[in-house]
């Protein structure tokens, strides 16, 4: 794989230790599996799903805070 620069590179090192800790996990727990296609598989799903969820968590973050400072304002009307 080639990176253009120290950042993606950064990024690229992050993302393969992340998918080697998973599987070790997978080969902790499963150490039985028919090939090694199927950890591999085991590990980019799992972390793909990881990805998946913090995409979502941080897309949703900025209309949470949104709605926290209506509620806060809401409340400051309803006080007076």
């Amino acid at each position: 794989m080639t990176v253009s620069n120290i950042e993606q590179e950064k990024t690229v090192r992050d993302a393969a230790d992340m998918v080697q800790a998973k599987l070790n996990l997978i080969y902790d727990r499963f150490p039985t599996l028919p090939s090694e296609e199927y950890y591999y598989a085991m590990a980019s799903l799992n972390v793909a799903i990881e990805a998946v969820s913090a995409a979502e968590k941080a897309s949703a973050a900025p209309v949470m805070d949104v709605l926290a400072q209506l509620q806060s304002e809401i409340d400051e009307v309803i006080k007076k």
